[in-house]
């Protein structure tokens, strides 16, 4: 019984959390990474996420985390664009997540 109480409160904040973060962060000097956070909460295969971003913006795209996908360049706008386009996320779940500091 305890089990199922935890994984219905897992559910339940998974739900109230639902949205996708799209920053950037600095690299070295001028350079930027745009960081990708939440696809996971949207049920989004993270492996074909990150293929699909480095085909879109001709760039190194690579799965970072456990929720995080880090594409190389500034691309946030376009980023964004692209996940509500192409993946077919809701307008209201894209976030721009401006400068992220790690």
């Amino acid at each position: 019984a305890v089990v199922s109480t935890q994984s219905t409160g897992i559910t339940k904040k998974q739900e109230v959390n639902r949205q996708v973060v799209v920053g950037r962060s600095m690299r070295a000097r001028k350079k930027y990474v745009t960081l990708v956070r939440g696809l996971k909460t949207c049920d989004m295969n993270m492996k074909k996420c990150s293929k699909a971003f480095g085909q879109k913006f001709a760039c190194g795209s690579s799965v970072t985390g456990d929720d995080e996908i880090t594409v190389q360049g500034d691309v946030v706008d376009d980023m964004m664009d692209f996940i509500v386009e192409e993946l077919g996320i809701d307008d209201d779940l894209v976030v721009d997540g401006g400068d992220i500091k790690d």
